[in-house]
């Protein structure tokens, strides 16, 4: 199955990152955090961002990251 990245789905959408990023819930920096594979997108994010780029999640090609670190705002979640 032919994929794209996450930010290209982002631009196939025409959206800017920081328009994306809030739409999906998240800062801009987050959003080119996982669009760099800095930070690991988690899934229900990525349901939403291709909810939100009208795409399926399945064909969007997202980098895997090992950091075992979570981003900014789901630290919230278990602090």
């Amino acid at each position: 199955m032919f994929q794209i990245s996450l930010k290209a789905a982002r631009v196939n959408a025409g959206l800017k990152q920081s328009e994306a990023a809030k739409l999906i819930g998240v800062t801009a920096k987050t959003l080119r955090h996982y669009e760099g594979g800095v930070t690991a997108i988690p899934g229900w994010r990525l349901r939403k961002a291709a909810s939100i780029y009208g795409i399926s999640e399945d064909r969007i090609r997202v980098p895997i990251v090992h950091d075992g670190k979570y981003d900014e705002e789901d630290e919230k979640i278990f602090t």
